[in-house]
């Protein structure tokens, strides 16, 4: 029986790439998505061209519950879990004084409590196969960011995430953090604007996604790594 994935925010972007990762290392992969079915099924479609097996699981995890419940009828699903990486992050552009309350909620909903309630619904099915957890950071974490303050005081969070449950879920489960830079840009992005950003950056180009994912791999397979989070940004979290 293959190694059983769950990514959240699997249906695009980054956690698609994440997903696509975990199939090639040979999981069969759960993919969890919001609210674009369509892009979920393409996920499930490029997954089991990879020769794995996909499903596709909607939750809303700003919900109370929506955690646990994704990963029961994960587990119902494929009887196993071995690794969890919680990718799905909003994403807030506002000057502070436009934030709302609601803005808030949502960032912090869904980064670092879902990260914590997935850890929890999944810690037993996890420890029984000695798994791992791999949480998705950002550089933002420990950056002023002025236009995006939910976004990175809520990535703050879930690295304390990682360094806590790491050791609240020692010797059974690793969990890991990872932190990109500039990678895949939003299309409304300003070409102007992601040249600037890469003008500051050591390496002075965008994080390649296979260079991502392949260090996210690393992190999930390494039995002697767990608390730890990787910066993969082209050198931006030095300057």
């Amino acid at each position: 029986m293959r190694p059983v994935a769950l990514v959240t925010g699997a249906s695009r972007r980054l956690g698609r790439a994440f997903a696509e990762g975990a199939a090639r290392a040979g999981h069969d992969v759960a993919v969890h998505y919001r609210s674009d079915p369509a892009a979920a099924a393409e996920t499930v479609a490029a997954l089991e061209a990879l020769g794995v097996r996909a499903r596709a699981f909607p939750a809303d995890l700003r919900e109370t519950g929506a955690s646990r419940r994704l990963v029961e009828e994960v587990l119902v699903r494929f009887s196993r879990l071995d690794l969890l990486v919680h990718s799905a992050s909003p994403w807030v552009e506002k000057a502070v004084e436009t934030v709302r309350e609601d803005d808030w909620d949502a960032v912090y909903s869904v980064g670092p409590r879902a990260a914590f309630f997935l850890a929890q619904a999944a810690a037993a099915a996890l420890s029984e196969w000695n798994g791992s957890i791999l949480l998705v950071s950002d550089v933002a974490a420990t950056k002023a960011w002025p236009l995006h303050v939910p976004h990175a005081s809520a990535k703050a969070a879930v690295e304390a995430l990682v360094r806590n449950l790491a050791v609240a879920l020692a010797p059974s489960i690793r969990v890991n953090g990872i932190a990109p830079g500039i990678v895949l840009p939003p299309g409304d992005l300003p070409a102007a604007t992601v040249d600037r950003l890469v003008a500051k950056t050591p390496l002075q180009r965008l994080v390649a996604v296979e260079d991502l994912v392949s260090a996210a791999l690393f992190l999930a397979m390494n039995r002697s790594m767990t608390g730890q989070i990787l910066a993969v940004d082209a050198g931006r979290s030095v300057v």
